[in-house]
Parts: C-alpha cells; structure tokens; sequence
C-alpha cells in the first residue's frame, strides 16, 4: 500500500513510517509543496527490486528462461541429488 506524506509530516512521524514500511512493506511518498519528490521502501522491496533489475538486464534472460522451462516440461534435466 502506498501512502503519501508531506515532508513535514513525515519529519513528525519518521520512526512510525520506518516502522510501517519495515513491517508491512508499504510505500511512503514525500512530497514537497504537493509534489512527490522521494520514497520510503523497505530495506527488502530495494533488494528484491535491484535483483529484479539485475536479472533482468541478462543478455537473452527471456529466451533462456523460455528454453529452460520447455526442457523442465519435457523433462529434460538433472536433480540435485544426481549431481553430488
């Protein structure tokens, strides 16, 4: 969920956002003058977004990914334990 808060009161109630956004991975947006200007994400949601970004970023990750889940379905793969 996504709340917006100036920047005055987000200054007043820092802790409880922090709290908010740490607990139930809200969003808070800052604004200023009635413009948003940053947001308050949990520490958890940034790294799963930059993993997100990263993955994404793969040269020919769509393709793969398709490839890979055909040869899941034709059972064309080895299991963990038939590695070791």
């Amino acid at each position: 969920m996504t709340n917006i808060v100036s920047i005055s009161d987000a200054r007043a109630k820092l802790p409880d956002l922090i709290n908010k956004v740490g607990k139930h991975l809200d969003r808070v947006v800052i604004t200023v003058n009635g413009h948003p200007k940053a947001t308050l994400i949990s520490s958890e949601e940034l790294e799963s977004l930059e993993e997100t970004t990263e993955v994404s970023a793969i040269p020919n990750i769509k393709r793969d990914l398709k490839k890979s889940r055909k040869q899941i379905k034709e059972g064309k793969f080895i299991t963990l334990s038939e590695l070791k």
